[in-house]
């Protein structure tokens, strides 16, 4: 008898660190032996980046309405295992629609950023109605957030089989918006004119930089995909003012990129000082600084024992391999719940509680 799906339900229109996660959770599923369907809540303008690779990996998606009642309609029809919500809009109304269709429900909490205006209302009704789902907290911050008893797993990657990257670029990698700090990584520019620095993405500040003019600064713009460009890039600079557990430093670290940051979110569990990477305290870019100079003289050799911690810190903690078997736990908890039967014999893998 054929498993009924897992469904994971996205609302967005842009490719980001939320769309990757669904792209790594999908096919980590599908490739461990569980049917498994992308939902976007609804179609905006254009195809969603995530749809070739998608069909790639023949991973089989579908376009809501938009409208409650309708995916309230798709889940009584479908029947899944259960749904698993992603993003605040995402995870209210998917918590609305599971309930009254009585289907079992997680919801995982990414974001870093409270927000402003409507943001910041969706994001407080994402955690008051938390209390009708099944959740987990991607980093110890958002975990003391009011989130009711969330399990704190840690996003993941795939691990490549190629080389590690022995590239020099120093990049930044993210959509170019006030919280992610694309400015300060264009300080750290001028802080060293003799390196050279390249800027991934595009958003609402890119024509502002743009117009900067920093001569060792090339922007790069939206790629659909970094796969091709991390053998590149030396080390991924991280200046965001707000984050949870950014995929893309798990990303960089997968292809052997070492990473300096900002201690913010899930990254100061993610980075060992001297080993896989540097933090700085907040805002401090003269300390930022000094490291991307220190880094850029260490011999080779070194450079080469970083990226091979790198990656080991990515398969030992943050690969599918190690994160996936807690994900179907809470699954299991989830869909047993409500009074369900799990298809599955139990997994062995400990869950992890905030505070635990």
């Amino acid at each position: 008898m054929t498993k009924p799906p897992i469904v994971i339900l996205l609302d967005s229109r842009q490719a980001g660190g939320i769309e990757t996660h669904v792209y790594q959770l999908g096919k980590a599923l599908k490739n461990s032996g569980w049917p498994v369907e992308i939902w976007f809540y609804q179609k905006y303008s254009n195809a969603h980046p995530l749809e070739e690779d998608l069909k790639d990996i023949n991973l089989h998606f579908r376009y809501h309405s938009g409208k409650l009642a309708h995916l309230i309609s798709e889940l009584k029809s479908v029947q899944p295992l259960l749904l698993h919500t992603h993003g605040y809009k995402a995870g209210i109304f998917g918590r609305l629609a599971a309930t009254i269709s009585k289907t079992p429900i997680v919801s995982t909490f990414h974001n870093g950023d409270p927000g402003e205006g409507i943001v910041r209302l969706y994001t407080l009704l994402d955690q008051l109605t938390s209390i009708m789902s099944e959740n987990i907290a991607v980093s110890d911050e958002i975990a003391k957030r009011h989130i009711h008893s969330p399990y704190r797993i840690n996003n993941f990657v795939e691990v490549p089989e190629h080389q590690p990257s022995s590239g020099k670029a120093i990049a930044f990698v993210g959509r170019l918006s006030y919280e992610k700090g694309p400015d300060l990584f264009l300080q750290l520019a001028k802080h060293q004119p003799l390196l050279p620095f390249r800027l991934y993405g595009s958003g609402p500040m890119e024509k502002s930089l743009q117009k900067q003019q920093v001569s060792n600064v090339m922007f790069m713009g939206q790629v659909q995909s970094m796969a091709s460009h991390w053998r590149e890039i030396g080390l991924l600079c991280i200046t965001s003012r707000f984050e949870g557990l950014p995929m893309v430093a798990l990303e960089a670290m997968a292809h052997g990129v070492p990473v300096v940051s900002f201690p913010l979110g899930g990254i100061p569990d993610l980075i060992v000082q001297g080993f896989n990477g540097w933090t700085t305290p907040m805002g401090d870019l003269n300390g930022m600084s000094n490291l991307l100079q220190f880094w850029f003289s260490l011999p080779e050799t070194v450079k080469w024992q970083l990226r091979e911690s790198c990656i080991t810190t990515i398969i030992n903690h943050y690969s599918n391999q190690a994160i996936l078997p807690k994900i179907i736990e809470v699954y299991q908890k989830a869909v047993q719940s409500k009074g369900l039967t799990w298809p599955e014999a139990d997994h062995k893998t400990p869950m992890i509680r905030s505070g635990a």
